[in-house]
């Protein structure tokens, strides 16, 4: 129990949550052990859980568009591991679509939350209930951000790309 409660002080999303309040975390939580490979989140099903990793490594892609070649081609975002989280947009909302796909890179321990736990969990303990939103607000800002500092440099690269196309007509 004592090992739990140090894993979850250390998460950032349950950054300022009382020990009463990860203890109660721990009893909605349910683990889940993944194998590598396994995708964990199809992009575009519905979802109403948020998912700590306990042990391991994911990859969060999404599916690209090709329209020079109309196909489609999976772009890997970003990789997590132990003590990230992720599904925390369908977890807020509930029964949102899954706006990437996450996978196992290798064997992965997880804490799965449910958004019906954690809505009661927030009327029971409202306190940490406000701390664990900040937490996902803030989760969630950042890679807002980090998004669009990437977005800044493909349209740089895209306008550099077209002045030289444009350039050698």
């Amino acid at each position: 129990m004592k090992e739990a409660l140090a894993f979850l002080s250390g998460v950032q999303v349950l950054s300022g949550v009382s020990e009463a309040g990860l203890l109660k975390i721990l009893g909605i939580a349910q683990e889940k052990r993944v194998s590598p490979g396994q995708t964990i989140i199809e992009e575009g099903e519905p979802g109403d859980s948020m998912f700590i990793i306990k042990e391991g490594e994911v990859e969060i892609s999404m599916s690209i568009t090709l329209p020079l070649s109309g196909g489609e081609k999976e772009k890997t975002l970003v990789r997590l591991g132990p003590g990230a989280n992720f599904g925390e947009m369908a977890f807020i909302f509930g029964s949102e679509h899954r706006s990437a796909t996450v996978s196992a890179r290798n064997e992965v321990l997880l804490l799965e939350v449910k958004s019906r736990d954690f809505d009661r969990f927030v009327s029971e303990n409202p306190k940490d209930g406000v701390a664990i939103l900040r937490n996902i607000a803030r989760v969630v800002s950042e890679r807002l951000r980090k998004a669009n500092q990437d977005i800044a440099k493909l349209t740089t690269v895209l306008s550099v790309v077209l002045s030289r196309v444009e350039r050698a007509r």
